[in-house]
């Protein structure tokens, strides 16, 4: 129940940090690329947030373990992607809790995040979609990707296609993302 609860809590989470959970992934089989400079550890300005990037070239992923504010820890699957001139991670998470019912392991389900990320040296500067703009935006009918409203809630539903035109003909948008964060490299 305990593991349950986290899970909740991270899907609450993302939401009430603006993130936009998509069903689908942003990249298809053949967009996932390594990039040298994205490997290692990477910490906020304060110390207390950090992620650290491996790469697995078998695969064309990255494992990513990150640590949050509060101390709490968890793994992230990401694949990194070029669309037009701006890099992208899809983040989905690698550890869900091991749950032994099978009714409670129904409801859970690894959703992707997109993050538009640069690197410039060892600042490594990332933005998620942002929620309000999305949510804005289908609310007004200026946004028609497929989805899904449950409350406070927009799930992404359309295809991995259609997320990347999409993705693409908003990656210059201010107010597509929300305000960039700023890592840097663990030396």
């Amino acid at each position: 129940m305990k593991q349950l609860m986290l899970v909740i809590v991270c899907v609450a989470a993302a939401v009430m940090l603006g993130c936009v959970p998509s069903l689908q992934p942003l990249y298809s089989e053949k967009d996932p690329i390594l990039l040298a400079p994205l490997a290692g550890t990477w910490v906020s300005e304060n110390g207390k947030e950090k992620f650290t990037f491996k790469a697995d070239e078998q695969e064309i992923k990255y494992e990513v373990t990150c640590t949050d504010e509060e101390g709490g820890t968890g793994k992230l699957e990401a694949r990194l992607l070029r669309l037009g001139k701006h890099l992208f991670l899809d983040t989905t998470v690698s550890d869900l809790p091991e749950v032994k019912c099978a009714y409670p392991k129904c409801h859970l389900l690894p959703v992707h995040l997109f993050t538009k990320i640069t690197i410039e040296g060892d600042v490594l500067r990332y933005a998620t979609l942002d929620f309000g703009w999305i949510k804005n935006g289908i609310e007004k009918k200026k946004i028609t990707l497929r989805h899904e409203a449950m409350k406070d809630m927009t799930f992404l539903t359309a295809s991995t296609k259609e997320l990347q035109e999409f993705v693409r003909a908003h990656a210059d948008e201010k107010d597509a993302f929300q305000d960039s964060k700023e890592l840097r490299r663990k030396k």
